[in-house]
């Protein structure tokens, strides 16, 4: 166990230089103090970069910078300061969201004390507003279902439901290097990374509001929000150990296939290698007519 091992914040801004200040303040008011700190912007249309400039200077903070002139996408930009980062761990924060003065310290006290097992720590957290103002938020970790008893969360749980805010975990840097970059092909790279760390190791979980997350309300486009949908039921499809999705799968899929409605690639191909997939729909998928395969579908069910 090391005493004080370096901690890397990776800040990473995308049009978010009204929360920068806020963001950064709260970095630097932790009552840890190892801390390598990288800021990234994505090429913003606003002032982001001139923001984060502004701040470190200010406060003269050390910090390295990832400002790109093109758009690359989150997953370019994290798989970048990935490389950059020199600490036994990582947090990655959005610079519209902050932490609570002790977020690092507790996160850190909490990995260093569990075997070797654990890689990744999350904790409850403020859901706020535009103002930081607090608001509702679905997500409740009174759901003792998530967790096991020894506190870490269950092996299956994010297989079924993403319940991690990503302001709120702490990640072994070992731990992101041995489950690979990040995939600039899906928008839902943060759940991504937490199953691909939980097939590998544990997680585990801190019963405190260590961190703010605001919740926004955006203009998500349709083909956006849809393209999320996908890549949701993609990755339980991926990750799904027990079968644990299969029903849901199928409706999803027979429902648009009974409207003749497009299935995304993404999802009709990973559904031909799901081990719980249903043959009759599998089969379908690849050689029949959705009115026939309606009819196959009235046999299997009666």
């Amino acid at each position: 166990m090391t005493e004080n091992p370096l901690v890397t914040v990776i800040v990473v801004s995308y049009n978010h230089s009204k929360y920068i200040k806020e963001n950064l303040d709260s970095i630097k008011n932790q009552i840890y103090d190892n801390i390598q700190l990288i800021v990234g912007d994505d090429a913003s249309k606003d002032n982001s970069v001139e923001v984060f400039q502004q701040w470190l200077q200010e406060n003269n903070y050390p910090a390295m910078t990832n400002f790109h002139r093109k758009n690359t996408g989150l997953a370019t930009m994290l798989n970048e300061c990935v490389t950059l980062a020199e600490g036994k761990y990582i947090k990655i924060i959005a610079a519209d969201d902050f932490l609570h003065p002790e977020s690092i310290a507790k996160c850190v006290h909490k990995l260093e004390n569990l075997s070797e097992d654990f890689a990744m720590v999350f904790t409850d957290f403020y859901a706020i507003d535009d103002s930081g103002i607090s608001v509702d938020f679905p997500l409740n970790y009174k759901n003792k279902h998530y967790f096991n008893q020894d506190g870490s969360l269950k092996s299956d749980q994010l297989v079924k439901y993403n319940c991690i805010i990503a302001p709120s975990v702490l990640i072994k840097k070992q731990a992101i290097v041995a489950t690979g970059e990040y995939d600039s092909a899906l928008l839902l790279e943060d759940h991504h990374r937490w199953l691909m760390i939980n097939e590998k190791y544990k997680i585990s979980f801190i019963d405190e509001k260590l961190a703010y997350y605001r919740v926004i309300p955006t203009s998500i486009t349709g083909t956006r929000h849809d393209k999320m949908i996908e890549e949701d039921l993609y990755l339980r499809m991926k990750y799904d150990k027990s079968g644990i999705n299969a029903n849901q799968i199928f409706d999803y899929i027979s429902s648009r296939y009974r409207k003749n409605k497009k299935i995304p690639d993404l999802i009709k191909n990973e559904y031909l290698k799901y081990p719980y997939r249903i043959k009759k729909l599998s089969f379908s998928l690849k050689y029949l007519h959705p009115y026939i395969y309606y009819l196959l579908l009235k046999i299997y069910r009666s």
